[in-house]
């Protein structure tokens, strides 16, 4: 009988380590490290915190998950005022070495200030450059619609439109995962940022 038992607890031990150690989603782990370095990594964490910070004023209703949802409908449909649009770690996520810039033309600038409903553009378009959205996208199981979004974001100007298209692919389950909340946050709401902004990256 106790050695039944003592076998009992050494299985339920070892379940609960495997638990631990296999579904840790608060953190990014060690996967995002392969995209950009410990520093950056550190602050891309803390971005995340401010950001789902921001969505628990402005969704207390809801879960963390469906906050999320919420923002990219609101975004798609042009329902944040500008303001939302600013947090004290602006300066130093432009700073990262995670973003393309393209002039834009006058006739792009009047379009995109329409998709955007905002009444100026940065003259400067910001995207998430290439390398760093392949690798985070790499990180992301490819049926997810985070993953299609960093890939075609990438390569062309989404609108919002066109981007809820492919968010709304995603899960709440798989928001529970760090590298697809931080896809959100970078591509939607800083990418936004900047470009409705002119936050301008201090290479000095």
């Amino acid at each position: 009988m106790a050695t039944i038992l003592k076998k009992l607890i050494f299985i339920l031990f070892l379940g609960i380590c495997a638990c631990k150690s296999g579904f840790n989603t608060s953190s990014s782990g060690s996967s995002l490290k392969e995209c950009v370095g410990k520093e950056q990594t550190e602050i891309l964490e803390k971005a995340v915190k401010l950001f789902e910070s921001k969505l628990q004023k402005r969704y207390p209703d809801i879960s963390n998950e469906e906050a999320y949802f919420e923002f990219i409908s609101d975004w798609a449909n042009k329902e944040l005022p500008v303001d939302f649009f600013q947090d004290s770690l602006e300066l130093k996520i432009r700073n990262l070495n995670l973003w393309t810039e393209s002039k834009r033309s006058e006739e792009e600038t009047e379009l995109e200030k329409k998709i955007f409903n905002v009444n100026s553009m940065n003259p400067i378009r910001v995207k998430l450059n290439s390398d760093f959205s392949t690798c985070l996208a790499n990180k992301i199981d490819w049926r997810i619609g985070t993953s299609s979004f960093l890939r075609m974001n990438s390569k062309y100007r989404l609108s919002p439109r066109l981007a809820k298209k492919q968010l709304f692919k995603t899960s709440e389950y798989d928001l529970k995962k760090f590298e697809n909340r931080l896809t959100i946050i970078l591509g939607v709401y800083y990418q936004t940022m900047f470009n409705i902004k002119n936050t301008v990256a201090n290479n000095v």
